[in-house]
C-alpha cells in the first residue's frame, strides 16, 4: 500500500513536470491518474508507464538536477579561483610597487643627506677670500700708483 502511494505521488509529479514543458497543443487542462492491474481497462485515454519507466524518468530528472548543481558549483568554484588568483596577483604587484617606492625614497634621502653634508660640512673660507681680495687690490693700487709716479718723473 505504501509503495503504491509513493508511486502515485511520483507519477503525479511526473505528470505535472511533463505538462509544464509540453507544447500548448498537447497540454490537457485536467490531469488524472490511476493504477491499473494487469488486464484492467483504462478509464481514460493516455499514456501508461510501467513502474520501471516511471522510476527511470524520476531518476533521469534527479540526475539532471544533480548535473545542473554540479555544473553551477564547478563554474562558481572556477570563478572564485580566478578571483582569488587575480587578487593575489594584484596584491603582489602592490607589494612590488611599495618596495620600489621605498627604494627610490631611500636613495633620494641618501642623496639629500650627502648634499647637506657637502653644503654644511665645507669650511667657510669666505672671510679669507674677501680679505685676500682686499689685500691684493690695495697692493695692486699702490703698485700702479708708484709705477705711474715713476713714469711721470722721467
Amino acid at each position: 500500500m505504501f509503495l503504491k502511494q509513493t508511486i502515485a505521488i511520483l507519477i503525479s509529479f511526473v505528470f505535472v513536470a511533463s505538462t509544464a514543458v509540453a507544447s500548448p497543443a498537447t497540454t490537457s487542462t485536467t490531469s488524472t491518474f490511476t493504477f491499473l492491474n494487469k488486464n484492467d481497462r483504462a478509464p481514460f485515454a493516455g499514456t501508461l508507464f510501467s513502474i520501471e519507466a516511471t522510476a527511470k524518468l524520476l531518476a533521469e530528472k534527479e540526475t539532471a538536477e544533480q548535473e545542473c548543481k554540479l555544473k553551477i558549483k564547478y563554474e562558481t568554484d572556477k570563478l572564485q579561483a580566478k578571483c582569488a588568483r587575480d587578487f593575489d596577483l594584484i596584491s603582489s604587484e602592490l607589494q612590488i610597487e611599495k618596495k620600489k617606492y621605498n627604494i627610490i625614497v631611500a636613495a633620494q634621502d641618501e642623496e639629500i643627506e650627502r648634499l647637506q653634508k657637502i653644503a654644511l660640512g665645507s669650511n667657510d673660507y669666505d672671510l679669507f677670500w674677501f680679505g685676500g681680495g682686499v689685500l691684493l687690490g690695495v697692493v695692486t693700487s699702490v703698485a700702479i700708483f708708484f709705477a705711474a709716479a715713476e713714469i711721470v718723473k722721467k
